[in-house]
C-alpha cells in the first residue's frame, strides 16, 4: 500500500510539473513596443527641442510588394527624450536635428519592450 501512495504522489507531481511548464513557460510579454531616443550635445547635456524622426525606408511587404512609408517626428523634451510607440518589432532609422547639428543612428524595436538609444549632436 505504501508503494501505491508513493506512485500516486509521483504521478501527481509529474502532472503538476507539466502543467506548470505549459502554463508559466508559454506566457507572452504584454505591453507596448517603445523606442526612447535621447538627444545630447557634445558635452553630454540633454538637448531640448530637437526634431527626432524615426523612419523605415527599406522594408517591403512580401505579400503585396508595398514599400513601408513609416515616418514619425517628435520634439525632444527637457530631458532630451522623444518617445515613440509601435505595434510590432522593426529596425528603424533615427535622426535628430537641432539648428545645424544632425545625428543619425538605428534602433531595433523589440516587441513588448522599451528600447533606448542616444544620439549625439
Amino acid at each position: 500500500m505504501n508503494s501505491e501512495k508513493r506512485s500516486g504522489l509521483i504521478t501527481a507531481l509529474v502532472v503538476l510539473g507539466v502543467f506548470c511548464v505549459f502554463t508559466f513557460g508559454s506566457c507572452k510579454k504584454d505591453g507596448p513596443t517603445v523606442a526612447v531616443i535621447t538627444v545630447v550635445d557634445s558635452a553630454g547635456r540633454s538637448v531640448q527641442g530637437a526634431s527626432v524622426t524615426l523612419w523605415q525606408d527599406t522594408a517591403v511587404n512580401n505579400v503585396n510588394g508595398v514599400q513601408s512609408d513609416l515616418r514619425i517626428t517628435k520634439i525632444s523634451d527637457a530631458a532630451g527624450k522623444a518617445e515613440f510607440s509601435f505595434d510590432l518589432e522593426a529596425y528603424l532609422n533615427a535622426e535628430a536635428i537641432r539648428n545645424t547639428d544632425t545625428a543619425r543612428g538605428v534602433v531595433r524595436l523589440k516587441q513588448h519592450e522599451t528600447v533606448s538609444i542616444t544620439l549625439h549632436l
